[in-house]
C-alpha cells in the first residue's frame, strides 16, 4: 500500500468536489456537474481538462450530440 499524500490536481476544491460526484457512477452529465458546482461552463471545462490530463477522469461526448 502506498502513502497518502496531498495531490494538488485532485485537491482543489472544485476538482475534489468533481472527484467525488463521479467516484460514485459511470458516467454523468456536464450540466448536472456544473449545476451542482454553481459553475460557468468556462470553469468547469478547465477543472475537467487538469483532471482528465492528470487522468482522474475520462471525458466523452454522447452519441447523438452536436
Amino acid at each position: 500500500m502506498t502513502e497518502p499524500r496531498y495531490d494538488a490536481v485532485i485537491h482543489a476544491p472544485n476538482r475534489l468536489q468533481i472527484g467525488a460526484m463521479l467516484a460514485a457512477v459511470d458516467s454523468m452529465e456536464l450540466s448536472r456537474v456544473r449545476e451542482s458546482l454553481g459553475v460557468s461552463d468556462s470553469v468547469l471545462s478547465k477543472h475537467l481538462k487538469v483532471l482528465e490530463g492528470a487522468g482522474y477522469v475520462e471525458v466523452t461526448k454522447a452519441r447523438g450530440a452536436s
